[in-house]
């Protein structure tokens, strides 16, 4: 699957936008992109693995619920992180 990684967090990928990696659900997808990218973890996940509030998870560009991170993804899916942004 293909993981697209935009705005603030594209800082924690070494820029990196469209990241190519393996597993076959979208939450195996995103241990192996949090594996690559150490730091990217600990802003994209609170202390128990689970991805923090601020992100939204699509999958081909329908909105994951948290519980729906075990939903199947091929290689030829995208999985898009967005970080919501709040200000004054």
């Amino acid at each position: 699957m293909i993981v697209k990684v935009r705005g603030v967090l594209l800082r924690f990928t070494n820029y990196e936008n469209e990241i190519e990696v393996g597993g076959g659900t979208v939450r195996e997808g995103l241990a192996e992109l949090t594996e690559r990218y150490p730091n990217l973890s600990e802003v994209l996940l609170d202390r128990e693995g689970t991805v923090r509030a601020t992100h939204l998870i699509a999958l081909n560009g329908e909105q994951l619920t948290l519980d729906e991170l075990d939903r199947e993804a091929t290689e030829d899916d995208r999985v898009d992180i967005v970080t919501a942004v709040s200000g004054g």
